[in-house]
């Protein structure tokens, strides 16, 4: 019989309309003498009597008369929210997480999410967190799903009662809102840290850590630096989930799929609105006490940009690619149609589309496989938070209604006039350190680059479905931080 614990609610409590409770003590839970009304826990799908010690899982919780919880993995803890009624019952699963061989962390799995993998004919699963659901050695990162939570028949497909994934279940498309894909955090080998030498090319070397690892803080060629998109404010990382296509919906009902027209036409300001707003989205079912969604930051774009380019991404060795180009081929979509390929790797403004989890389409990914993250090729520019200051040194939205941010939110360039003063990148965010020429205002694979100035202060980056090679993951360029009909954005997520 299952064991719960009975959460009393006193006619006080129930005047509050947000009430929390957090219970670490797992004695207590055990031994509070209340008969059959304990909290109930799951150890790899068996009734257990006690919490197990803190380690490698994953944590389910669910509640029932409209609570909610969230598991906390630093402090091996659960809060309860919204208990407002008496005899509130919750019940915990803990099931073994798999972790591959490379040393990247394992993807967090905020509430909400629910992991996927591929089968042979690169139909969506639900995965199998126990087993092999992504191996960064074979250039399969790790992805992730949103659904619509509020839906009760969408959420009985993949979703058991005790709040586990139903592994194995195909998913639908249709049911899907947003797909990501987790970036683990790395190391990477300083190639060309002052900026100032044309550099070609190449597989960038990158070391999977962990956040209790004690950063590097590397300065110079050939020295290794944690990479900085990996702290986020005072947060250190152990990964981010990134948007696995262009945005598209609406600002106020933002989705992340295949097989449409990406979101254009939009501000700055709205896009970062629109990201920000997605963790308060309640039928996606993620928490804002737990994750933070937010636009991508020109630091974010540098740090998918290098795993691409690593022998994780598009590279198998420093010699050899998954595909002969040793490039993510450009989206060329004309109709902005997001997950695109061309036949080529440079292909050009077509209406055509070789769709994301066709043998072609998965050239446009980042890894050369289904697995990886589409559309920073072509497709639309995206904006992203990078932003110059004004000759002040003060924050430079512009005109466009965005009140500056908390820093966290947005990587600060210092002002400057010239389109081609690269000095003033930052290392590893892809714009210095990929300079193919002083002289040619080229980055990596012929790539589109110019940088922000006293004209238009904001980064965009990944060149547009119109740009033939000039497009490319280490393309960026300038913009006012106005709506244009070519330009789009990515949304990420990560710890709060």
């Amino acid at each position: 019989m299952k064991k719960y614990i009975l959460i009393f609610i006193t006619s006080l409590i129930i005047s509050i309309s947000l009430i929390s409770l957090t219970i670490i003590d797992k004695k207590k839970l055990i031994e509070t003498p209340l008969d059959e009304e304990y909290m109930a826990f799951f150890v790899d799908g068996k009734e257990t009597d006690t919490i197990p010690e803190k380690g490698n899982y994953y944590v389910s919780t669910v509640c029932d008369k409209g609570a909610n919880a969230i598991w906390n993995y630093d402090n091996w803890a659960i809060t309860i929210y919204n208990a407002t009624q008496t005899g509130t019952r919750c019940s915990v699963t803990f099931t073994t997480r798999y972790q591959d061989s490379t040393g990247a962390t394992a993807p967090e799995l905020y509430a909400g999410l629910i992991p996927i993998t591929y089968d042979d004919s690169n139909n969506i699963l639900v995965a199998n967190v126990s087993s092999e659901w992504y191996n960064y050695n074979n250039h399969e990162w790790a992805n992730a799903i949103l659904i619509d939570q509020n839906n009760s028949s969408i959420k009985a497909k993949y979703i058991n009662e005790n709040g586990s994934f139903k592994s194995g279940t195909t998913v639908s498309i249709s049911d899907v809102l947003q797909m990501y894909v987790w970036i683990p955090r790395y190391k990477y080998k300083l190639f060309n840290a002052e900026g100032n030498t044309g550099t070609t090319a190449q597989m960038i070397e990158v070391e999977f850590e962990s956040n209790d690892t004690a950063k590097s803080t590397g300065s110079s060629n050939g020295e290794w630096l944690t990479h900085p998109a990996f702290t986020f404010g005072t947060t250190e990382l152990n990964g981010i989930w990134v948007g696995k296509f262009e945005s598209s919906g609406s600002t106020s009902d933002v989705t992340i799929i295949p097989n449409v027209s990406s979101l254009r036409s939009q501000t700055v300001s709205a896009m970062f609105n629109a990201s920000r707003a997605i963790e308060s989205t309640t039928k996606l079912g993620l928490s804002a006490s737990e994750v933070d969604t937010h636009m991508m930051k020109n630091m974010e774009w540098g740090a998918v940009a290098y795993l691409t380019s690593s022998k994780y991404g598009i590279y198998k060795d420093a010699s050899t690619c998954m595909n002969a180009d040793c490039e993510v081929w450009t989206n060329p979509n004309s109709n902005y149609t997001t997950g695109c390929a061309g036949d080529k790797v440079s292909a050009t403004s077509t209406t055509s589309c070789n769709q994301w989890n066709t043998s072609t389409g998965v050239n446009a990914s980042t890894t050369g496989t289904i697995y990886g993250i589409y559309d920073m090729s072509g497709g639309a520019w995206e904006y992203v938070m990078g932003n110059m200051t004004d000759s002040s040194g003060a924050f430079y939205p512009r005109y466009f209604g965005l009140s500056q941010p908390d820093s966290k939110y947005y990587d600060s360039y210092t002002y400057g006039t010239s389109y081609n003063d690269y000095s003033r990148g930052h290392l590893g965010d892809a714009t210095k350190e990929v300079i193919a020429n002083s002289g040619s205002y080229l980055a990596w694979n012929n790539d589109y680059a110019d940088f922000v100035n006293s004209s238009s202060p904001w980064f965009y980056r990944g060149g547009f479905c119109g740009n033939g090679s000039l497009a490319g993951v280490f393309s960026f360029a300038y913009y006012s931080g106005g709506a244009n009909s070519s330009t789009s954005w990515r949304v990420v997520l990560s710890s709060e």
